[in-house]
């Protein structure tokens, strides 16, 4: 009696065990097939093309340079005698800087000068004898030339004797000095540096997009993260004609130099070009580019698929590139993943979606 009752809970037991194994058989492939299918997608954030109102200016770095510098080379041979400048000395124009010894050249300048008076009464006496008709014209016109050459040499010497006395072309500073007092020099050989930075010239290189806004005379405005607040008027001096291999121009920005806020060589500082126009202009982040510049192209996600989009640039406007056509506002570029991926793979975004930054 007790077995009969027994069986029918055996079966019951049998029963649900053999339907949970058979559930279970059935979940597992559903499972393995999702899991595959979301690591299929590659995960990757995006920033969203977004919209600004931009005034028509331009605000570039560029490198500052002294308005004249020059190598100083010695024109003469000899022992430095005297030293007269140091790094940081200022020099007027004309004033010396070394000394070489001038001993051979002042003996030389005072042998040609005593040969040049004599050739030059020489040619006085000959010139009024010639005129009494006590000597032949062609004596006279001997004179002529040895006068002549006595005076070249005269000349040269002199030349040569001042050479000894190296002197700075222009007003500026010393920025190094090559030679010891003691040394030999000999010609050719560079003694100094010596730089004017009463004014300094802003070099920038301008896109061709813009290159049209900078005009030689035109009045722009520059600062300098050194000097916070301070704003200086600069002048456009040189705009070159010819580009570089990337389509820039070379363009010379000369403003004064001087008082606390002193610039220095080699110092970074930005040249502003403010327009009065005001435009709509659409910008996506720059580190959403493929590639380069050159071809700029960018990955848009449509449908959870990323696709490759190519679009004309305008403006580099910081981290943010203009754009003038193929993309809209609204469109989703990836910004970080683009290394894995193709036109039309499956992606996952994740985070939320960044928009461009104001310029």
């Amino acid at each position: 009696m007790k077995n009969k009752k027994f069986l029918p809970v055996l079966l019951l037991i049998v029963t649900v065990f053999g339907l949970f194994l058979l559930a279970q058989r059935r979940e597992k492939p559903k499972t393995v097939a999702s899991v595959s299918r979301s690591f299929d997608r590659i995960p990757v954030a995006v920033a969203v093309v977004s919209q600004a109102t931009l005034r028509d200016s331009v605000a570039l770095v560029g490198t500052i340079e002294a308005f004249r510098e020059a190598d100083i080379f010695s024109e003469s041979e000899g022992i430095v005698r005297r030293v007269a400048a140091e790094p940081g000395d200022q020099k007027k124009a004309g004033e010396l800087l070394l000394l070489l010894d001038n001993e051979v050249a002042a003996i030389r300048h005072t042998k040609a000068d005593v040969f040049y008076r004599q050739k030059k009464r020489d040619v006085e006496r000959y010139k009024n004898l010639y005129n009494e008709g006590a000597v032949t014209l062609s004596l006279y016109e001997t004179a002529q030339l040895q006068y002549e050459e006595a005076k070249a040499e005269l000349v040269a010497a002199s030349r040569k004797m001042s050479d000894a006395a190296i002197k700075a072309p222009f007003a500026g500073e010393i920025t190094d000095r090559f030679v010891e007092q003691g040394e030999l020099v000999r010609v050719g050989t560079k003694v100094a540096h010596l730089v004017d930075l009463s004014r300094i010239k802003v070099v920038i290189f301008v896109p061709e997009q813009v290159v049209t806004k900078f005009d030689e005379g035109q009045q722009l405005t520059v600062v300098s993260v050194l000097f916070p607040g301070e704003k200086f008027n600069g002048t456009v001096g040189a705009v070159s004609s010819k580009s570089g291999l990337d389509h820039t121009y070379r363009v010379e920005v000369v403003l004064p130099n001087g008082g606390a806020s002193r610039f220095r060589s080699g110092m970074f500082a930005t040249v502003i070009s403010s327009g009065e126009e005001a435009s709509d202009v659409l910008m996506v982040p720059r580190i959403a580019l493929v590639s380069g510049i050159r071809k700029p192209e960018v990955f848009v996600v449509r449908n959870g698929k990323a696709r490759l989009t190519s679009f004309v640039a305008g403006r580099e406007l910081q981290n943010n590139l203009e754009v003038l056509s193929a993309l809209a506002v609204g469109d989703s570029v990836v910004i970080s993943g683009q290394s894995e991926l193709h036109d039309g793979a499956d992606i996952r975004v994740i985070g939320q979606p960044k928009g461009a930054v104001k310029p």
